[in-house]
């Protein structure tokens, strides 16, 4: 398997239940972001339940709030909102071998949220991980491995074949943030070099 580490200054994950006059951001990307990175790198539309296996972690120094102008369709007046978002970001994505042609010269940009979360491939090199127990975290896990943590319903992926979008796969997932002190242990593929099990997601089954 190969393992692409993306950086971006900013990231921003939707919340699912959006709060008017207050957008707070997700700890990590939901499955339906990475989703996208992959469309964007691939050049089309790329269905997770689709791939042998897919495992991310995220790490992020910290959290602030911004303003954000907001242009409604049809209406002259803007609105203004504080939205959340995560600095000096990482996200670490575990793959087959064939994608790193697409992750060395993506089609389109790679987002980590927002338009303007820009993230940039630092590296992509081969990794082999050996399973052991590890702590856990910077991802979302399923709700029936029976972590502790915030659950929370998210889409896994949407079908592109209509306008708009629609859903084709919503799953409860525990959202983990990455954490440097005690977290929760699994018996996962281990990353050596960040310390952390990595859970690979297999939607195909």
């Amino acid at each position: 398997m190969i393992r692409v580490k993306l950086r971006a200054w900013t990231a921003s994950f939707r919340y699912p239940t959006f709060q008017s006059g207050y957008q707070p951001t997700l700890p990590v990307p939901p499955p339906s972001t990475i989703q996208g990175l992959l469309s964007a790198a691939k050049g089309e539309p790329v269905y997770l339940t689709e791939l042998p296996y897919l495992g991310y972690v995220f790490k992020s120094e910290g959290k602030g709030v911004e303003l954000e102008k907001i242009y409604a369709l049809g209406k002259v007046e803007t609105d203004i909102m504080k939205r959340e978002f995560l600095y000096n970001a990482e996200l670490y994505l575990y793959l087959p071998d064939e994608w790193e042609e697409h992750f060395r010269r993506p089609k389109y940009q790679l987002l980590l949220g927002r338009s303007s979360d820009v993230a940039t491939v630092e590296e992509i090199r081969e990794v082999h991980l050996e399973e052991k127990e590890a702590p856990v975290g910077g991802t979302v896990l399923p709700l029936e491995l029976g972590v502790p943590g915030v659950v929370h319903a998210l889409v896994v992926e949407y079908d592109y074949s209509v306008t708009p979008r629609k859903a084709r796969m919503v799953r409860p997932f525990v959202v983990l943030p990455f954490s440097k002190g005690r977290a929760p242990k699994l018996k996962l593929p281990y990353d050596e070099e960040l310390g952390v099990g990595v859970y690979l997601h297999r939607w195909h089954e």
